[in-house]
């Protein structure tokens, strides 16, 4: 199921059973400890408009029609209720009978007043937010759309279908078979820690400068400097412990601008923060302003280094061991800072080999694997030693973006028994990148996102959950395994 981890699941064989629950069609996985569902609803109305014939209605057509020339859209609306909680997921089902090499695009319509009989080109409402888009169309098949960030509960929901290309693409209605559908994870969730398992939070790419155009005084702005936000999410979570993934202050971890924009958001943390060191932290001189901000937290190895310090270190938290590196490998180590036989790589061999946890995470800036520029190669031989000694986490930023990969090996193949699950979290504040071609074995990838990612640490396993800030919601949780 796309956005929740399903490793407990394949340890046990599901029965599938159908519930009418307050008019939605349940389908409840029963495993023991885990609780799934989904429900799915139909549209209440679907039509289409075109441009060509502004004063027709078509919304008792047996298709829906979306054309770029002349322009046909087409509008959906579900009426969701029964919902006790926020659904992790919302994916909308679109069944198309025509095949093309480009897609169609899904957007939020604010107006849920229309009708299917009355709507038509000239009062048609207006077209909002774009949520997602499909890629090129097969014939005969079921388009799906994530559209989670905008279904957050009970209500009535529209959609627009648009296209750019010129060639019109023939979709189900709800008039007939195979007609359009709203799928809701509605899985209960996940159940509250066990007394004595830590709770941790990671986020990376936090502060804007003061002197940024988003900044607002260090209240941001709509997709930028959102620090302060997402610092109330740690605030209302609060954590045992901090994992700052990197570029704690934009753009040159500068330590007046750190004090200035870091200090009153995240560095509330500040006494129960593990930082890992970042890029832009480069930009002030062997990253000064990083090391003299955080201090010995930062070079626990190197007490009192305030500038070209290794950055690398490690810690233990509830039954977990915690390995913190420096993913800048060409700043350190004279340009080899990551390579086989460098000072880091060997550290990190000899520091995991004598704390041989069950459970263990490494937290690095840079990701290895991304869907898009932002995956780094260089730290491949650190790669190949997490899998040796059997590292089950790697948290990155880097990307402002929220990513999380199925379990894979060093070399990037999906290995559920051993492998590494890395999860991106560049999603601090700062502002948004986005993506290019979705890497292998990707299994959840959001833009335009700001939050946090929670992390419950048990003595075997591991529960995560993104906390969106409320401006740009979004959820993904689960559970995985150590090994």
């Amino acid at each position: 199921m796309a956005g929740r981890s399903r490793d407990v699941m394949r340890r046990w064989s599901i029965l599938l059973v159908a519930v009418p629950v307050l008019g939605l069609t349940i389908v409840a996985g029963v495993v023991p400890n885990a609780a799934a569902a989904t429900a799915t609803v139909t549209p209440v109305a679907d039509a289409y408009v075109m441009a060509d014939q502004p004063a027709v209605n078509f919304g008792t057509s047996t298709g829906l029609r979306v054309d770029g020339s002349p322009i046909a859209n087409a509008y959906l609306k579900f009426d969701v209720q029964g919902l006790s909680a926020t659904p992790a997921r919302a994916t909308l089902r679109v069944f198309t009978n025509t095949a093309g090499i480009t897609g169609v695009t899904v957007s939020a319509v604010a107006d849920t007043a229309w009708s299917e009989t009355g709507i038509n080109y000239n009062n048609r409402p207006a077209v909002g937010a774009q949520l997602a888009s499909s890629g090129p169309l097969t014939a005969g098949s079921w388009m799906s759309f994530d559209v989670t960030s905008l279904v957050r509960g009970n209500g009535l929901f529209s959609f627009a279908l648009t296209a750019a290309s010129s060639s019109s693409t023939s979709l189900i209605s709800r008039e007939t078979i195979n007609k359009p559908q709203l799928v809701l994870d509605t899985s209960a969730a996940p159940p509250p820690p066990a007394p004595g398992d830590p709770v941790v939070v990671a986020g990376g790419d936090v502060a804007c400068a003061p002197d940024y155009r988003g900044y607002n005084g260090g209240q941001g702005s709509p997709g930028k400097c959102h620090m302060k936000a997402t610092s109330d999410l740690v605030l209302g979570i609060s954590p045992a412990k901090v994992l700052e993934l990197g570029d704690f202050q934009y753009d040159d971890g500068n330590l007046a601008f750190a004090n200035a924009s870091y200090g009153p958001t995240w560095g509330r943390f500040k006494s129960i923060t593990q930082p890992a060191v970042g890029n832009h932290e480069y930009g002030t001189g062997g990253a000064g302003g990083y090391f003299s901000y955080f201090g010995n937290a930062a070079t626990p190895l190197q007490p009192g280094c305030v500038k070209n310090c290794d950055g690398w270190y490690s810690f233990d938290i509830g039954s977990w061991h915690v390995v913190m590196l420096n993913s800048e490998c060409t700043r350190i180590s004279g340009g080899a800072g990551c390579a086989a036989g460098s000072p880091q790589q060997r550290w990190l061999d000899a520091d995991l080999a004598t704390h041989p946890a069950l459970c263990t995470a490494v937290i690095e800036h840079r990701p290895r694997w991304s869907s898009n520029s932002f995956a780094s190669p260089d730290v491949q031989p650190l790669i190949n030693t997490m899998y040796a000694r059997k590292v089950d986490l790697l948290l990155t930023g880097h990307a402002h973006s929220y990513e999380r990969f199925a379990p894979q090996n060093a070399a990037g193949a999906r290995d559920d028994a051993a492998g590494i699950r890395e999860i991106i979290a560049g999603t601090g504040g700062s502002f948004f990148t986005g993506f290019g071609t979705v890497a292998a074995n990707s299994e959840v990838h959001k833009s335009k996102v700001f939050g946090v990612l929670k992390l419950t640490l048990h003595p075997s396993s591991y529960d995560w959950a993104f906390i969106a800030d409320p401006s740009t919601p979004f959820a993904d949780w689960g559970t995985g395994t150590c090994h």
